[in-house]
């Protein structure tokens, strides 16, 4: 029987509420960002005004070209959170999310006989190890929809569903296809545990595969995922667009796509969780190993080859974490030590219907406080708010009071880690560029960075192509020779230097 007070609050509904109010408090500005976290939001308010563009709605030398929304349905609720409550309800709805999703892994954890607190702190050291990428953009619905193909594989694989229940993937991978690219990681998740399964089913091995009819079932099952794809509203183009951007050949000059690096954080963080993958891994050696078992595996390789994928990698090993530990000598050797982090599955939490009712009423009350503006720290308004340290916010005045009295799609250069600042507090501006780099193209990004580095002076060519009067760039390293040349240049003047950005006038 449980007692009153683990009735209301039981070890799920604490993980969750501690998550929520954990990422709450240090994510106050980090989702921001990105710049993609900013524009995002523009391109919603398009879409819910005039439906979806055919053309880039951008930039000015790129205007003509083919872009579609390919996350349209991701930025439409980043628009609709930001319109209750701006940038604290997004937090709010990024904040659930990941809450909701770790409270899950807590009690996949349960299940399998670890105690709440351990169970806790083992999703907490892969959510810390995945959360140098935890910005508000779609990306965080392909982090947790990962996480939820992975375990529905390995529900599978334990014999707790059907492979036949896998068609629901299907309608899922179609929700996915319009949130975020990232389905594409999700076919692959497939492909390869399909695979797998395959091999020792005809090597006669475990395997959730028992008959031919099971092989068949899986690769329509497969199939359907693929299909799922083109379940859209652009058609072909949304894979022509994803195809782009996974064959960019620029990967190196965009620092999230490049690969994991050793003496960066994001690259240290992501080995640390894989040693202890590993060790996980090895503990349940030398038994055949489960189709699932070797999909972070899989992830942490990807990882190598771009960093993107180690929040990819984290989401499938908490879930695999979770099946895989019971398995292991080093689970074994606790329970038979009596060590308290062993215990008897808790399915108290399952069971228990009121076990949203007290988190429920918190999220209500931040939700409330967020829409009237009541400005409370942490869960009401003014909470979130973009970084100073890596955002010109010191210059949105300057660049507001510039957009206000010039004619709508006036050109502004401009870096392209600030155009998602322009897009947001500047919309009547265009730009010169942003991170959409499957827009630009492979050569424009390396004349830029050329431009930046080698030959500022290009930068005249194109005020004569596009006559802009403003520029707005980033301070930069003492190497980004156009910074330089922007001050010293007679004709260029100095409006406003921020902490980390600098306003430019072109004198005619």
């Amino acid at each position: 029987m449980l007692t009153p007070l683990r009735s209301w609050f039981p070890p799920t509904a604490l993980a969750f509420l501690a998550f929520w109010l954990l990422l709450t408090l240090l994510l106050r500005t980090q989702p921001f960002n990105d710049p993609g976290a900013l524009w995002h939001v523009r391109v919603g308010e398009i879409i819910l005004t005039h439906g979806f563009p055919a053309t880039d709605p951008f930039t000015f030398p790129f205007a003509d070209r083919v872009w579609i929304p390919q996350q349209w349905l991701g930025e439409i609720v980043m628009t609709l959170l930001h319109r209750a409550g701006g940038f604290d309800t997004m937090l709010l709805g990024m904040t659930l999310l990941l809450a909701g999703f770790a409270a899950w892994l807590v009690h996949r954890h349960l299940g399998s006989g670890v105690h709440p607190l351990f169970a806790t702190l083992l999703v907490g050291f892969g959510f810390f190890a995945a959360s140098y990428h935890f910005y508000a953009r779609p990306h965080l619905a392909t982090i947790v929809l990962t996480g939820v193909t992975v375990a529905w594989l390995v529900d599978v694989e334990r014999g707790r569903r059907s492979p036949r229940s896998l068609g629901w993937l299907v309608l899922l991978f179609v929700l996915w296809t319009n949130l975020h690219g990232g389905v594409l990681g999700g076919i692959i998740t497939i492909a390869a545990t399909f695979g797998w399964w395959g091999v020792s089913f005809l090597l006669r091995r475990e395997s959730p595969i028992r008959s031919w009819r099971e092989v068949g079932t899986l690769a329509i099952i497969f199939a359907g995922c693929c299909l799922a794809t083109f379940i859209n509203p652009f058609g072909l183009e949304l894979h022509r667009t994803w195809l782009s951007i996974v064959g960019t050949k620029t990967v190196q000059l965009i620092s999230e796509h490049k690969p994991l690096d050793p003496s960066q954080t994001p690259g240290r963080v992501t080995l640390t969780y894989g040693a202890f993958v590993l060790f996980l891994l090895v503990g349940a050696m030398p038994r055949w190993p489960r189709g699932t078992w070797l999909l972070p595996l899989l992830w942490l390789i990807a990882a190598f080859t771009s960093i993107r994928h180690g929040p990819l990698f984290c989401a499938a090993s908490l879930v695999v974490a979770a099946d895989v530990f019971p398995e292991t000598r080093w689970f074994r050797w606790l329970k038979q030590h009596g060590d308290s982090l062993i215990q008897e599955p808790d399915i108290a939490s399952a069971t228990n219907r009121r076990f949203w009712i007290a988190p429920a009423i918190l999220i209500l009350l931040a939700f409330a406080l967020q829409a009237t503006r009541v400005q409370v720290p942490l869960l009401g308004s003014g909470w979130a708010k973009i970084d100073p340290k890596t955002n010109p916010v010191d210059l949105i005045s300057y660049i507001s009071e510039y957009s206000e009295c010039q004619p709508e799609g006036t050109p502004v250069f401009n870096d392209p880690n600030l155009g998602g600042f322009l897009i947001y507090h500047a919309p009547r501006l265009k730009i010169f560029m942003d991170d959409r780099f499957e827009l630009m193209g492979d050569q424009a990004l390396i004349d830029w960075v050329k431009m930046r580095d080698e030959t500022p002076h290009e930068i005249e060519t194109w005020a004569e192509r596009y006559p802009f009067e403003r520029a707005l760039v980033e301070k930069g390293s003492p190497e980004w020779k156009l910074t330089t040349y922007l001050r010293q240049s007679p004709q260029w003047r100095l409006l406003k230097e921020g902490d980390n950005a600098l306003w430019f006038e072109r004198l005619r």
